[in-house]
């Protein structure tokens, strides 16, 4: 009977806690929703580093959700270079072990790392072979030391992992469930602390994604030596200025412009890379959209610099645009001011336990 209740879905960034609970089939319905803030380097790079801390900071934020542990299992993302990931073209075969090991040796190329050290997991994007007469295959593989530090946690919170996934996928998973299969080649821009992520789909088929090492904190940090204030304050001016505050400095405005195009730069460069990679499907050559998703999609002006650089449309997605969030149990204001933080939990909570993964025992 266990098995039949929704996962727990705990996100867990580098500078925030998030829980999230959906249930339903096709017609998801929120059940739960929270978040809270991690100390600064409690979380580096998808690696944590005080396992104690983190539980005891997950406890208290379920705790307050009112979430029963007991006999419940949780999703969990990984991130940052713990992940690999790696879109490759097989050969069709007949013979399941001779296709296990081929798929097994190009994970050993591309990865470049011991396999005994990794968690892998491969994924048939579609059995329907391209141009190049080759079935695209996904292969995953997560560092073990890594993916046990997720397993601790879970277990210290009194549940087990039902299901581990990648960020990028969750998004994805979220994306997908609210916005449908795009046509053409889009770009979903997760834009979280530390790192952003560019994903290229081509019509709901995942291609290629690159971790940009800036994000929210790049803002905050220049926020702090250019105005001369603490870091709490510049968050706080930071996001009063996305919300639309005209009473903040001018400078603000001119530090944000300056971060916006570093970063709008850097999705640029991923984009031309994967076109100039020759890995594109036959016939696409441009982007047709771009989508930002996570804590710092809704930073003042990155939606227009986007826009303006690559010349095409830019949407900020909402986690909860088909969700159903019932008013009279959440406050919708904090959905509609704060939902754009939850874009890897509300994707982890649409999972089920029988969803591919990463390989790990619970």
């Amino acid at each position: 009977m266990f098995l039949n209740r929704p996962l727990v879905a705990v996100d867990i960034g580098s500078s925030s806690v998030k829980v999230v609970e959906i249930s339903g089939g096709t017609d998801k319905k929120l059940r739960a929703i929270g978040l809270e803030l991690l100390p600064e380097g409690i979380v580096v790079d998808g690696a944590i580093q005080d396992l104690k801390a983190t539980e005891k900071i997950l406890k208290g934020l379920i705790r307050k959700l009112k979430i029963t542990t007991t006999g419940r299992r949780a999703a969990v993302a990984l991130s940052g270079s713990s992940v690999l990931i790696k879109r490759v073209g097989f050969t069709p075969t007949d013979d399941v072990s001779e296709m296990h090991e081929q798929i097994f040796y190009e994970a050993e190329q591309h990865f470049q790392h011991d396999m005994d050290e990794l968690y892998f997991d491969y994924y048939e994007l579609s059995s329907t072979p391209d141009h190049n007469g080759t079935i695209p295959i996904l292969l995953v593989g997560a560092k073990k030391e890594i993916v046990e530090q997720y397993l601790t946690v879970i277990r210290g919170l009194g549940m087990r992992t039902g299901l581990i996934d990648c960020d990028v996928f969750s998004v994805s998973n979220m994306f997908e469930y609210n916005y449908g299969i795009i046509d053409g080649l889009i770009a979903v821009v997760n834009i979280g602390a530390t790192v952003t992520q560019v994903s290229l789909v081509h019509r709901g088929e995942y291609l290629y994604t690159r971790d940009i090492s800036m994000g929210g904190d790049d803002y905050t940090n220049r926020l702090i030596n250019a105005l001369e204030v603490d870091r709490k304050n510049a968050e706080s001016l930071k996001i009063s200025a996305s919300q639309g505050d005209d009473s903040v400095p001018p400078t603000l405005h001119e530090v944000v412009s300056e971060v916006n195009q570093q970063l709008v730069s850097e999705i640029q460069v991923t984009v031309d890379y994967y076109f100039q990679n020759g890995e594109a499907p036959p016939g696409v050559n441009q982007l047709t959209g771009v989508y930002l998703a996570g804590g710092g999609s809704r930073t003042l002006g990155l939606d227009a610099a986007v826009a303006a650089s690559l010349h095409v449309p830019v949407q900020i997605v909402n986690p909860f645009h088909r969700v159903n969030v019932n008013p009279r149990r959440f406050q919708m204001d904090y959905i509609l001011a704060q939902g754009h933080l939850y874009s890897v939990a509300v994707g982890l909570a649409m999972r089920t336990i029988n969803d591919s993964t990463v390989s790990a025992s619970a």
